[in-house]
C-alpha cells in the first residue's frame, strides 16, 4: 500500500526536480567558467543536473498525458 502524500506536494515533485537539476548544471558551469577549467567532478556535475531536470520534466509530461486520457479526469472538468 501507498503512502498518502498531499497534492500540492505530488504536483510540485517534478518542478522541484526541474530547479534542483537546473541548478546544479548552471551552478557547476558558472564554477568552471569562472576557474576557467573543467575537471571530472565538475562535468559530472553538470551530466547529473542535466539527468535530474531532464527527469523531472519527463515525469511531469507523462503525468500530463496520463491526465489528458483519464476518463476520471475528464468527467471532472465538466
Amino acid at each position: 500500500m501507498r503512502k498518502w502524500i498531499p497534492k500540492t506536494l505530488y504536483e510540485a515533485k517534478p518542478w522541484v526536480l526541474i530547479v534542483i537539476g537546473c541548478g546544479v548544471l548552471l551552478g557547476a558551469t558558472a564554477w568552471s567558467l569562472i576557474d576557467g577549467a573543467w575537471t571530472t567532478w565538475r562535468s559530472l556535475a553538470c551530466v547529473a543536473g542535466a539527468a535530474v531536470a531532464v527527469a523531472g520534466g519527463a515525469t511531469l509530461q507523462l503525468r500530463l498525458d496520463y491526465r489528458a486520457r483519464s476518463k476520471w479526469f475528464r468527467e471532472g472538468r465538466r
